[in-house]
């Protein structure tokens, strides 16, 4: 999301601007946490135990849809390699002044921390790695920091929620996607 022009108004335009910006939150809050279409909630493939999945991410898909259907209280294994850098339109590197990851960026990184109140999960960094069911949007909306990180592996470990597809995307605003870059291996697989 490039704020550059905004913050070049006048105090009375940036004023008017966030006063906008804060009315769109307030009439759609209770839409945009888990506003995403169904689709197809049927899977083309559900994992069975010891069965692995590969994903190509790309960080400008709003709702990647993976099409691998997990299922209820079925524990998972996740292994992400970054093949190339990730970009939030000109925001390169998070709070620690490091290259972005998976875990994204503070939202005092951002040029006009207000903006904070779009993105899509307000309780997880911008850019973070998301996962999502479509058959349970709300209880199984959880970011990559919720998710329990194995060294030994480099792997993280979750169960799933309910019954159904996974979504991955990363936590940014709606209608800012076309400004991200950065791509990514990601293996999935079924533990148990």
């Amino acid at each position: 999301m490039n704020l550059k022009p905004i913050l070049r108004e006048t105090p009375l335009k940036k004023l008017k601007i966030l006063a906008a910006l804060l009315a769109i939150v307030s009439l759609t809050s209770c839409t945009i946490p888990g506003w995403m279409s169904l689709g197809d909630a049927q899977p083309s493939k559900v994992l069975m135990p010891g069965e692995k999945a590969t994903l190509q991410f790309f960080t400008n898909i709003p709702n990647f849809d993976t099409d691998v259907g997990l299922q209820a209280s079925a524990q998972y294994v996740l292994k992400i390699n970054l093949l190339s850098n990730w970009v939030d339109s000109t925001i390169d590197k998070n709070e620690k002044e490091q290259t972005l990851d998976q875990y994204g960026f503070a939202d005092s990184v951002m040029p006009l921390p207000a903006v904070s109140l779009l993105k899509r999960s307000r309780e997880h960094n911008w850019f973070e790695l998301m996962l999502l069911q479509a058959n349970c949007k709300r209880s199984s909306l959880v970011g990559i920091s919720d998710l329990t990180f194995d060294e030994a592996s480099g792997s993280y470990n979750f169960v799933a929620t309910c019954d159904g597809k996974l979504t991955l995307f990363v936590n940014d605003s709606y209608g800012f996607y076309g400004n991200n870059s950065g791509f990514a291996s990601i293996s999935l697989s079924r533990a148990n």
